[in-house]
């Protein structure tokens, strides 16, 4: 059984977790997401490099979750540009959209449903060679 205390910390951890991550106007289906990559805007695939590897979006930029607050700074020309945010399935882009958005990163959206809706959806994929990539 819970204490009141720990019952308090859940309700406010509860609280703080809905106020973060994107907004619903902050949301692109895929389809939007491709039609604007198309525009010159930034698709930015968070997903490990094996992910990665195995299927991708056309002309994205892969940092892995996992490295992108090491790696800000090459996002840096993008601080007041449109960047699209996509993982496998929305489960860590809103986390990235977080870390994004309080390194000063100002046009962050989240593509919902992440590469599984994209590859659902029909849209190009690509896929590198895994022997020849270097590591």
């Amino acid at each position: 059984m819970m204490s009141l205390i720990q019952k308090t910390i859940v309700t406010i951890a509860a609280l703080i977790l809905l106020g973060c991550g994107p907004t619903a106007e902050q949301l692109i289906d895929v389809k939007a997401a491709a039609e604007r990559q198309t525009r010159g805007e930034l698709l930015l695939d968070i997903r490990e490099a094996d992910d990665y590897k195995e299927f991708h979006a056309p002309n994205t930029t892969n940092i892995p979750m996992g490295r992108l607050s090491l790696r800000l700074a090459e996002l840096e020309p993008y601080k007041s540009k449109p960047i699209m945010v996509i993982d496998h399935a929305e489960q860590r882009a809103p986390r990235a959209f977080e870390v994004l958005q309080k390194a000063g990163f100002s046009q962050v959206v989240v593509v919902k449903g992440g590469m599984a809706e994209w590859k659902k959806a029909g849209l190009p994929i690509e896929k590198l060679d895994m022997q020849a990539q270097p590591e």
